[in-house]
């Protein structure tokens, strides 16, 4: 079964399973753990033994899998030098799984430590800076199930997309060793495979069930106007809902047409939207008209499309606030900012397919997508985001894609985008971004950059932004590197705000420095009437060296007037020999938060400063959700092309303004 290592991929964690009473307790904290007998029996079982090296993947190994140079071992190994091998292979997985203990304030079992041990030797331990449902598992995130922390190992079962049964079940005895320490319940599980279709949306092709139990739910799949009736397995008997569970299965999907109890007069079979409308009727969520008709050709009005998708996206219904009957979810959409103020005026006003798309992405979790639009006319981010995950289709005209965002959708449009919304949400669909070479899952929970790529205009120092209910002030931030400055001259050019640098920590030794310019830049800049904000640049590697750096900052505003954010401005250094380099992403956030709650304390609006590399790879956004974003990004570019809400956005480092004599940073400031 060495195989299983050479060509494992990783399926997304998708799908919900009904919890069970019996919980798997989190872990508590220790250091320094090795891999014990548990894992070793476990390795060598599946790995096997091969005295002599061998390929596989263009790689050599020998003895348990280890991984070898190709002449190493001419001669072979004995099982004993083998073990020695694997003891030395695991060392890796050990500390990875050591350092993330430490990371998460976390401690395993040795049960435990040894059940992830094995799967860190089999799969590699890039999972453990993910955000499955193992890597919350492991970092006590979540508690769960029995049932439900098989499954988290379980799923970790495929090569080129399909469950492969050896490896499930090596996952499965994982779990076993995770939960109980030992493998004497290793049976207690079985799973179900299912196998993939085209044309039919999976959440998983994977469950886990307790043996002797029933088959209570299956895999989530959705196929347009038909519904899944059992799993066809190889020896063609059918596994149905509430059948007994006696082992492992694997097989396709049964599926059976849908028949409607009742329907429209307007809305037949041949219709292209018929299943979409029929199946949200069956299912309550859409109704028909007083005369028994559907009118699959009327606008949609504004107020029924905000109930329609918000409850579709997951979100609860809202009583009205006055006397529209959608006026709680408009009041709902206005709060969180995902419709502007003018499109929720009428609620009986057609809603327009561009307000459709932010509604729906927004609703869903989804930010904006910066990658190339399919359509000729929209070249809109939520339009973008939905039509990559097949929530929005567009139309051919002219032999060219379109997709008509200032035009109403029909009734028919708005079921069909529904449905698909309703799917979109119980795949438990996430959105995610890439930069360079990786593919990153956007957070939940973290507010998204909503600004409108079309309102940004100008370049250099002329940069701006339009938008009803945004003021956009130009400003700079400046160091003592900006030398003398006429600030009257920058107000007179168009500046607004200035946010100045107090000082730093230096990047090798530690110690705290002086921005030189600080107390004549901060005189300047208030004697010409700008707002003020100040930064510091941090290099700290604890928490109590980020306090120690929010002090500095606080003693030297003390008697100043700050009408702007006091931010910290933590950097990935691009010294090799910086003291921060390799710095956890756990670290970083705990200095930001220990940074940050101390400004805030002191009355003074804190922010974090981050460029698109520290966003996306240094920070864990959902710690910082009470803070304000200040990004630097896209220099010089139309618009900032970053998933995240921010307030200011520095545009470019090469800015040209009067009364500074070389180049400086300009920024926007968006006051909602």
């Amino acid at each position: 079964m060495k195989q299983f290592r050479r060509s494992l991929t990783a399926l997304a964690l998708l799908a919900c399973l009904l919890a069970q009473a019996v919980c798997c307790p989190p872990p508590a904290r220790a250091e320094g753990m090795t891999a014990g007998e548990g894992c070793l029996a476990l390795i060598k079982r599946y790995e096997g033994f091969s005295a002599n090296a061998y390929a596989s993947g263009g790689k050599w190994y020998v003895g348990y899998g280890t991984q070898v140079a190709k002449d190493a071992y001419p001669n072979g190994v004995t099982e004993s030098e083998a073990e020695a091998l694997l003891r030395d292979a695991l060392r890796p997985a050990e500390a990875a799984l050591n350092t993330f203990a430490a990371q998460n304030g976390v401690a395993f079992t040795q049960g435990q430590f040894d059940a992830l041990a094995d799967f860190a030797y089999n799969f590699g331990t890039s999972w453990l800076s993910g955000t499955s449902l193992l890597q919350q598992l492991a970092s006590a995130k979540v508690s769960l199930s029995r049932r439900e922390t098989a499954r988290a190992f379980g799923v970790w079962c495929h090569s080129d997309g399909k469950v492969l049964p050896g490896l499930a079940a090596r996952r499965l005895e994982e779990a076993a060793l995770y939960l109980d320490g030992d493998l004497s319940r290793a049976g207690e599980f079985c799973y179900l495979a299912v196998t993939r279709e085209d044309g039919v949306a999976y959440a998983t092709d994977f469950a886990v069930y307790e043996r002797g139990g029933v088959y209570d739910a299956f895999p989530a799949m959705f196929r347009l106007g038909w519904t899944c009736a059992g799993i066809r397995t190889a020896d063609g008997s059918v596994v149905r809902l509430g059948d007994a569970v006696a082992g492992d299965r694997s097989g396709s999907a049964v599926w059976e047409k849908n028949v409607y109890a009742s329907g429209y007069g307007d809305v037949r079979e041949k219709d292209w939207y018929y299943d979409y409308v029929m199946e949200l009727s069956a299912d309550g969520v859409i109704n028909g008209r007083d005369d028994g008709s559907y009118a699959p050709d009327l606008p949609a009005a504004t107020g029924e499309a905000l109930k329609l998708l918000l409850l579709a996206a997951g979100h609860p219904e809202q009583a009205p606030v006055d006397e529209r009957w959608a006026s709680g979810y408009a009041a709902y959409a206005a709060a969180r900012g995902w419709l502007p103020a003018a499109a929720l005026a009428d609620l009986n006003a057609p809603i327009t397919r561009r307000n459709v798309a932010r509604l729906a992405a927004l609703a869903l979790g989804f930010g904006q997508s910066f990658a190339a639009t399919p359509f000729v006319d929209a070249d809109d981010g939520f339009v973008t985001a939905l039509a990559e995950i097949g929530v929005l289709e567009g139309s051919t005209e002219d032999g060219l894609p379109v997709y008509r965002p200032d035009r109403s959708l029909t009734r028919a449009e708005i079921s069909a985008i529904v449905w698909r919304l309703r799917r979109a949400a119980a795949l438990d669909t996430r959105q995610s971004v890439t930069y360079g070479s990786r593919t990153l899952e956007v957070a939940r929970g973290v507010a998204l950059n909503v600004y409108d790529k079309n309102g940004f205009s100008g370049s250099g120092k002329t940069m701006t932004y339009t938008e009803q209910g945004v003021t956009a002030l130009r400003g700079v931030d400046a160091s003592r590197y900006q030398g003398d400055v006429d600030w009257r001259a920058a107000a007179a050019d168009g500046i607004g705000f200035a946010i100045l640098r107090v000082g730093g920590r230096y990047q090798q030794s530690g110690d705290l420095y002086d921005d030189a310019k600080f107390e004549e830049y901060y005189a300047g800049a208030r004697a010409a009437g700008l707002k003020v904000g100040v930064y510091f640049y941090s290099q700290a590697i604890t928490e109590a060296e980020a306090v120690e750096e929010a002090d500095y900052v606080l003693a030297k505003l003390r008697g100043k007037t700050i009408d702007a954010p006091v931010v910290f401005d933590w950097e990935t250094a691009g010294s090799a020999d910086a003291r921060t380099n390799g710095l956890p992403v756990s670290v970083v956030c705990g200095c930001a938060v220990a940074f940050c709650e101390r400004v805030k304390a002191a009355g003074h609006t804190p922010m974090v400063y981050m460029n698109t590399h520290d966003g996306y790879l240094k920070y864990d956004l959902t710690r910082l959700t009470d803070y304000g974003v200040w990004y630097a990004g896209q220099y010089d570019g139309a618009y900032p092309a970053f998933v995240y809400d921010f307030a200011i956005w520095q545009y470019t480092d090469k800015g040209s303004v009067a009364g500074f004599s070389g180049k400086v940073d300009l920024d926007l400031w968006l006051l909602r």
